[in-house]
């Protein structure tokens, strides 16, 4: 497939998913109403009360009360509840009996989304609620450019962090001695010049993505203004007045200080020095950028990330909203770590591949870059999957809601792409660390140290899976663009929605029934006979209890009145959300115990229901343990591999090499012997092609076969050379570092001719 082709086959897909999908819901989902939607009142009721889930901006929401005749009715009030966010409240005038609908549009303060909807209700006995003659237009997919404006963001985002996070933790980590590895100093100052300037792009053009985003969501406020409101009063009125300006106006503020911070540091430490200058040493400083920078870049970036997430959909969610918050950012910061490290080194490495006047080989850099790199994608990896399976169990209520909701099949888009990547990252990894592809290889009857494809292959791996990458960022825009099917609609069965059920507790039979059983008002009707004749005591009092089990919410009782022997009544707004309640009615008797009936209740969502297509059962208990178990191994692995090196995962992560002892001794003026000793694991010399390759300055020197330990340098120059050696396989692919010692050659023509060596003895652990 040619390039045209497969671009053009991506951006159908594209479009295809954002055009195709049927339509969403709203992301503040109405969640009750006092009227219930559809009651039947005897008089006018003076307010109507809505409660969402989601917090509401009041000073961008709309009502319009209109009759039976689709005619609109006095202008009605909108007021919100200082003790209550996620409350609306509309004032009505006085009204004729008939029927009325309710157009309302809110906008949420959690990702500043506008969401529609319609409640009817009827006056008088003999309104017809079927004769309303409001339509209300379905929900509209999310708009193309909001949902790219999001892609951008996401993208840029991920490819600061990680960015910054490349420089310090992989090119020039703490502890890192720029005089162990003096040729390769310049290429690390070299790659870490490029990512700090791809690093300011990325904040600058996060920036202008901001002021995107701020734009567009003027204009959309705009359309549900009244005419003659300017552009700027509303633009202000939303960075002063509603959540999602102020956390805008801290976003573009970290993002500020961030590209002055990068601009200095670009500045005061990098002097642009160039492979292709020829320049070596000229105007370089230690490659360690200060910490102080560092630690304040990294406070920004989390500060970042926070910010970010406190506009997502885990803000909304309740219980726990801390814990949601908390996964939710984790996720973020690991997928930047993973992708945006990934984009980062590919900036700063690959354009030196075979340079001209450099000494930067595809070995070299994958030494310097990639193997390091390995290990902090695959913790992040982990924590992808691990924090990824907590937040589907949170914003997806079942598998019904994954497959018809176009949330739920971007979702599956993304967990596509996601495998797609991790797949090219496993090969990725099989062509660093050949090892990882060992159990492959002996399952396919290969050599040693067999990779699916030779080293050279591994930039065009890496950057399929950078552009795969970035699809993920555009998954992740149109996830965020659609509301989360959270709601009750998606785990409620119409056919277990009970009318009646009934108990026998102490031989006292214990029915209860409930009236329209929706969210909002009630009636409940309680009937408690003993079946004993006569009965052993009178029933004194019935008290209803009511406890939701979907959040805590606390219990709420009432005491049912008598309306006649034996059958008991109470009305109120108890049921105040869709979804599962405990139920206990309390028959209490004179000089006897109190009986208890408890009654595991179901009440309906607003609305028509959902049919059930496979599942209504909730997935968040199921993931929420998986994703636990997710972290433990994680946790498990990590601890055996950096702490405990001798724990149960150790061998299966690391191949350990030492250099145990050397030895110099001048052969004549200008030849040297250097004598290394070496001890592996899960490696022997001479075996179907191993050996080791002896470097001098990250330049071949000698291969060593077998048994051979004795390799002649030759004609060394006066100053400083690091001698590395790594282990190679039969294909001449270096497997991982070995130990390296620094020399120091003194100019033998001098009166005193020695040479100095300061051992660097180490181990590696390949990850």
């Amino acid at each position: 497939m040619t390039r045209s082709q497969w671009f053009t086959a991506v951006t159908l897909a594209i479009l295809m998913t954002v055009n195709l999908a049927p339509a969403v819901q709203a992301h503040a989902n109405l969640v009750r109403s006092d009227p219930a939607d559809g009651a039947n009142l005897t008089e006018s009721p003076q307010k109507i009360h809505l409660w969402f889930d989601e917090a509401i901006s009041s000073q961008f929401s709309t009502a319009q009360l209109f009759d039976v005749n689709s005619q609109p009715v006095e202008a009605i009030g909108i007021n919100a509840d200082p003790a209550d966010p996620k409350l609306l409240i509309l004032t009505l005038p006085e009204l004729r009996p008939g029927v009325y609908s309710v157009l309302w549009k809110v906008l949420s303060e959690t990702d500043g989304h506008f969401s529609q909807g319609l409640l009817v209700f009827g006056i008088g006995e003999e309104a017809n609620l079927g004769t309303t003659g409001v339509a209300l237009t379905k929900t509209e997919l999310p708009p193309l450019p909001e949902v790219m404006l999001r892609w951008f963001n996401f993208s840029l985002l991920a490819g600061l962090v990680g960015a910054i996070a490349m420089v310090y933790l992989v090119l020039a980590p703490v502890g890192y001695d720029a005089d162990s590895e003096p040729a390769g100093t310049m290429i690390r100052r070299t790659s870490q010049r490029r990512i700090v300037d791809w690093a300011g792009w990325c904040a600058g053009s996060a920036l202008v993505v901001g002021l995107g985003l701020l734009i567009w969501q003027t204009v959309a406020l705009l359309d549900t203004l009244p005419a003659g409101v300017s552009f700027l009063s509303v633009g202000w009125q939303i960075l002063s007045e509603t959540r999602w300006g102020i956390l805008w106006l801290a976003r573009q503020s970290i993002l500020l200080i961030l590209s002055g911070l990068l601009f200095w540091q670009y500045r005061t430490t990098y002097n642009k020095p160039r492979l292709s200058e020829g320049r070596e040493n000229d105007g370089i400083v230690s490659p360690i950028l200060p910490r102080a920078s560092a630690l304040v870049a990294g406070l920004l970036l989390l500060a970042l990330v926070t910010v970010q997430t406190l506009t997502s959909h885990a803000s909304a969610l309740t219980p726990n909203t801390t814990l949601a918050l908390v996964v939710d950012a984790v996720h973020l910061l690991a997928a930047s770590l993973w992708l945006g490290g990934l984009l980062a080194l590919a900036v700063g490495l690959l354009p030196l591949i075979r340079r001209r006047n450099g000494r930067a080989d595809l070995t070299t850099l994958v030494k310097i870059g990639w193997r390091p790199f390995s290990r902090v994608a695959a913790v992040s990896v982990g924590l992808l999957v691990a924090t990824g399976l907590y937040s589907t169990g949170r914003q997806i209520a079942s598998i019904d809601a994954l497959i018809t909701t176009l949330y739920g099949q971007a979702l599956l888009g993304k967990i596509t792409l996601m495998l797609l990547v991790g797949a090219l990252g496993l090969l990725n990894s099989m062509l660093i660390h050949p090892q990882v592809a060992a159990p492959l290889a002996r399952l396919l009857h290969r050599p040693t140290g067999w990779t699916p494809l030779p080293l050279r292959r591994l930039p065009i791996v890496i950057v399929a899976e950078v552009s795969l990458g970035l699809l993920v960022f555009l998954a992740a825009g149109l996830l965020t663009a659609a509301p989360a099917p959270r709601g009750p609609e998606y785990t409620v069965n119409a056919d277990e929605v009970p009318t009646a059920l009934s108990q026998t507790v102490d031989n006292v039979v214990v029915t209860m029934l409930v009236k329209p059983n929706r969210p909002g008002q009630n009636v409940f009707t309680v009937f408690a006979a003993d079946r004993r004749r006569p009965a052993p005591a009178e029933i004194l009092r019935v008290i209803v209890r009511f406890t939701f089990l979907g959040q805590e919410m606390g219990r709420v009782s009432a005491n049912a009145e008598e309306i006649e022997p034996g059958r008991y009544m109470v009305g109120g707004n108890y049921l105040s959300l869709a979804g599962p309640w405990q139920i206990d009615v309390v028959v209490r008797r004179k000089g006897i115990e109190d009986s208890v009936a408890h009654f595991n209740w179901l009440v309906a969502p607003p609305g028509e229901s959902r049919p059930v297509f496979i599942s209504k059962y909730r997935l968040e208990p199921v993931l929420t343990i998986v994703a636990a178990i997710t972290i433990l191994l994680i946790l498990l692995v990590v601890a055996s591999v950096w702490l405990g090196r001798g724990g149960p995962f150790a061998k299966l992560f690391t191949q350990q090499t030492r250099v145990t002892s050397h030895k110099w001794r001048f052969q004549n003026e200008n030849e040297t012997i250097l004598d290394v000793e070496i001890e592996t694991e899960s490696f022997n010399l001479g075996e179907e092609g191993n050996h080791w390759h002896l470097y001098v300055d990250d330049q071949p020197g000698r291969m060593i076969m077998g048994e051979i330990n004795d390799a002649v340098l030759r004609d060394l120059e006066p100053g400083q050379h690091q001698i590395s050696a790594y282990l190679s396989v039969g294909s001449h692919e270096d497997l991982e570092d070995g130990a390296a010692i620094a020399i120091t050659v003194v100019d033998p023509g001098q009166a005193d001719v020695s040479m100095s060596m300061e051992d660097h003895e180490s181990e590696h652990h390949h990850n």
